[in-house]
């Protein structure tokens, strides 16, 4: 789990502030310094023996600094003057052709394992009708969302629940213009079948409230959704809620939110970490601001089918693989979201910058890199 690390059994276990010389680690790097406002210092650990390079392989740098305080343009700038090495945060859009353009050997496009999604209200009204839930599959645009969050270079758009690169993906899309092509991937909007839908389901005409957090990315996807939403016949309204506050408040059932924009950035590499952390039965818990199914999905034939898939890991990979798959199409045939893109990740180096390694769990691996 990345959550932790393994201390010594003599570590305080109250918070030592910036005082980092009593957090000994057993990795091949050691704290050597930490202020808040300025950097964090890791330095090779003098008394680590590499044991199994698959498991903790030796680093490359002596030491790597990670600086605190730069706007994101500023750090492209330090990146191409030679005066850092990597890029952090997410490179800015007005910088993006200036950096294709000169410095394309450079740039770094990889896949994460995220989805960005709104969760729909599956225990109340009008998305506890199941047709109401198709019926915004259909009309949602993908590419809206893909353009709100920078464009096609850094998101592709999706319909169903596991990302990319997840064990048990398979491009899987019945929310699309043209669905029985057999290829799985959205291709555009079905706004006609979504108003039979709407239709068919009784619930036209009904409120709906929309709640995202409240940066102007995500205020500007929840007025998208408002659009499609009256588009349908519903009375929508957006109700942004500060960034600290939205996510809990979003998973309280007791909110009664019909509609909330969220993401999950996967814990590790498995199937399970989406679909059972967030689509089971067992992941919902009412009134709480702890339970990661935000719609209150619940379907036991698919908790049994991720039971299955689970129990085959440990023995069938490829036949895991295949049975978490169908777990994907069945929820995702069940709208319990509308599943928006999935996001890459950019990353800019400087030119002496070498091995550059990028994981979909952990993001840049710095001790893989190396410097000349």
């Amino acid at each position: 789990m990345p959550h932790a690390a393994i201390l010594p059994a003599g570590t305080p276990a109250t918070d030592q502030g910036t005082d980092v010389s009593k957090l000994h680690g057993t990795g091949p790097y050691y704290w050597a310094s930490y202020e808040p406002t300025d950097a964090v210092v890791l330095k090779r650990n003098p008394y680590f023996h590499q044991w199994s390079a698959p498991a903790q392989p030796l680093g490359y740098p002596d030491q790597i600094v990670q600086k605190y305080g730069l706007e994101p343009t500023d750090e492209v700038t330090a990146v191409v003057n030679g005066q850092g090495d990597l890029v952090v945060d997410q490179l800015p859009g007005d910088r993006l052709p200036d950096l294709g353009a000169r410095y394309r050997s450079r740039v770094h496009l990889d896949q994460q394992g995220v989805d960005w999604y709104w969760a729909l209200n599956t225990r109340i009204p009008p998305f506890n009708n199941v047709k109401a839930r198709q019926a915004v599959n259909l009309a949602f645009d993908r590419n809206a969302g893909v353009i709100h969050f920078g464009g096609p270079a850094l998101a592709s758009p999706s319909c169903q629940i596991l990302p990319p690169g997840i064990p048990g993906y398979q491009p899987y899309c019945p929310w699309t213009a043209h669905a029985g092509d057999g290829r799985g991937r959205w291709k555009g909007t079905d706004l006609a079948r979504a108003r039979r839908l709407v239709a068919e389901s009784g619930t036209a005409g009904q409120s709906v409230g929309v709640v995202p957090a409240n940066d102007p990315m995500q205020v500007a996807m929840a007025e998208y959704l408002q659009t499609v939403l009256t588009q349908l016949g519903y009375r929508a309204t957006v109700k942004p809620l500060d960034a600290a506050l939205q996510y809990p408040y979003i998973q309280n059932s007791g909110n009664r939110v019909q509609v909330g924009l969220t993401q999950w950035y996967q814990d590790y590499p498995a199937a399970s970490n989406f679909l059972r952390v967030l689509l089971s039965c067992g992941a919902f818990t009412p009134n709480s601001d702890s339970s990661p199914n935000i719609g209150g999905f619940c379907d036991p034939r698919a908790d049994q089918a991720m039971d299955v898939a689970s129990r085959l890991e440990a023995t069938d990979p490829k036949a895991a693989d295949a049975a978490w798959a169908g777990v994907d199409r069945t929820v995702t045939d069940q709208a319990p979201w509308i599943s928006m893109f999935a996001p890459k990740t950019l990353g800019f180096v400087s030119k002496r910058l070498g091995n550059y390694t990028y994981s979909a769990q952990f993001g840049f691996l710095a001790s893989r890199a190396w410097v000349w």
